[in-house]
């Protein structure tokens, strides 16, 4: 057992949370930012061991960013926006990207893999989520942090499949 357990383990917290998200979305709603913070901060830890675990740099770069993104927005939820909210949304916008581009980058490394092009997949769907955020568009905040969480944990689960695969 290498990094792909914790790897997976966290695509299904960030799954888990991404369907509890959607299903209860407004954005107002505490308990659904406070949900989500969490499973956001449960992903990086378990992320955090797998980045531990990895055994090359590369490895370690692209689950560290994934790492320090979920870890940085869940704090970001869990401890509200500064001033008046204008800095969080760019904080969400800029991770979301930075999300979606470091699994974009762990993607890459699938080469020959069935599954590559849903991984770069999770990974538009990251980067198309920080776009909308950062465009302003009006979409529920509980959705896109729902989406969000799903194209995580999906991108998380693929990663650790083929980490498992590449073991055997």
């Amino acid at each position: 057992m290498r990094s792909w357990l914790p790897m997976t383990a966290a695509g299904v917290v960030a799954l888990t949370g991404g369907l509890v998200a959607l299903v209860n979305p407004l954005a107002a709603s505490i308990a659904t930012i406070t949900l989500v913070g969490w499973a956001l901060l449960i992903v990086a830890a378990l992320q955090g061991w797998a980045t531990y675990r990895s055994e090359t740099t590369h490895a370690r770069i692209r689950a560290g960013g994934i790492t320090l993104a979920a870890a940085f927005l869940g704090l970001s939820l869990l401890w509200g926006p500064f001033g008046e909210g204008a800095l969080f949304t760019w904080i969400v916008g800029l991770l979301l990207l930075a999300s979606g581009g470091a699994k974009i980058y762990a993607a890459h490394s699938m080469t020959g893999a069935q599954n590559q092009p849903l991984a770069y997949g999770t990974g538009a769907v990251s980067a198309l989520m920080g776009l909308v955020v950062l465009f302003g568009l009006n979409l529920n905040f509980g959705v896109l942090l729902g989406i969000e969480l799903l194209a995580s944990g999906l991108g998380l689960v693929l990663f650790g499949m083929h980490r498992h695969s590449k073991q055997d």
